[in-house]
């Protein structure tokens, strides 16, 4: 751990590595320069852009990384869903110019739009009508736009009272203006993540309230195997609220199946949100994510040889 920042006076110690961010290329509150910006100012040494169905911010953090000495890594964030289980897949060291992971983001951007403009004709059906071209400015103009956009929307127009009301009266899994979202496959998104150079990551496989309480699972010893046979490289284990009995249990699994551990904030830049490094994230996280990105590439430098003189 490193640096510390003020939040509301007092003193919280910020951590050298976020493996997990956003900009406004998809939902997050700031742009992909700006969040550099900021995760230098705290001393943040590593920092990796994971924004949801694009890698278009990819290039202005990279650069911006190297002005300011903070190690960029490009990652993209991608949510798969089997049956009604969504499943949500980080990818680090993806190849933004890889084009067969662009088509599969490129279908999944063309989806979140026709999902939303389902949505706002269901919250208009119910009385919590919405503009369009609002939703639209909310998300940035950002082809990721997501139901977080749907829920500042909502409150921006007094339909709701919180954030959290959007998502638990409204449009939440089961809500009456929820739609289903565009179907990846858990296994198809993670042999794309590796076919683009990535090291395919299963995110918060558990969701945590700020007090505590356990919201949402996955059942790992199902998907785990499955996941580990696509070719699924690690886990995160460190995330925003997970208690100690849940980072241990996740450390245990991660050791089982032979996986990476990962970590970080899952910043989006909002005011209640998480605040970018405020997950402690232990360094040799960043040397095993390396490593194994380093060990691949030169397997695969070894192939490509292989084939040019075999």
């Amino acid at each position: 751990m490193h640096g510390q920042s003020r939040i509301g006076g007092l003193a919280t110690v910020t951590s050298r590595v976020d493996l997990h961010c956003h900009t406004t290329a998809s939902d997050g509150g700031l742009s992909a320069q700006e969040v550099v910006v900021r995760a230098a100012s705290l001393g943040i040494e590593v920092l990796a852009i994971t924004d949801h169905d694009t890698t278009v911010g990819v290039p202005e953090a990279v650069a911006e990384g190297q002005r300011r000495g903070v190690i960029v890594v490009p990652g993209v964030e991608i949510s798969a869903v089997s049956e009604r289980e969504e499943i949500h897949l980080l990818g680090y060291f993806v190849d933004p110019a890889n084009a067969e992971l662009q088509g599969l983001l490129a279908r999944a951007r063309e989806a979140r739009w026709e999902r939303a403009q389902k949505m706002l004709a269901r919250l208009a059906e119910l009385g919590l009508p919405i503009e369009w071209d609002r939703l639209v400015e909310v998300s940035g103009g950002s082809g990721s736009i997501g139901r977080p956009h749907v829920a500042t929307t909502l409150l921006e127009a007094g339909h709701v009272s919180s954030y959290d009301e959007a998502f638990d009266l409204w449009i939440g899994r089961g809500g009456p203006a929820y739609v289903e979202r565009y179907k990846v496959l858990p296994e198809e998104a993670v042999r794309l993540l590796k076919g683009s150079g990535g090291l395919p990551v299963l995110a918060h496989p558990y969701i945590y309230s700020r007090d505590g309480e356990r919201r949402a699972g996955l059942d790992l010893d199902h998907w785990l195997p499955r996941l580990r046979e696509a070719g699924l490289e690690g886990i995160e284990v460190y995330y925003p609220n997970y208690p100690l009995s849940a980072r241990r249990h996740l450390l245990a699994l991660a050791v089982q199946h032979g996986l990476l551990i990962t970590g970080g904030s899952d910043f989006h830049g909002g005011r209640l949100g998480n605040g970018l490094g405020s997950v402690a994230v232990p360094w040799a996280v960043w040397e095993g994510l390396e490593r194994r990105h380093r060990l691949l590439q030169n397997g695969e430098s070894g192939k490509a040889r292989a084939r040019r003189t075999g």
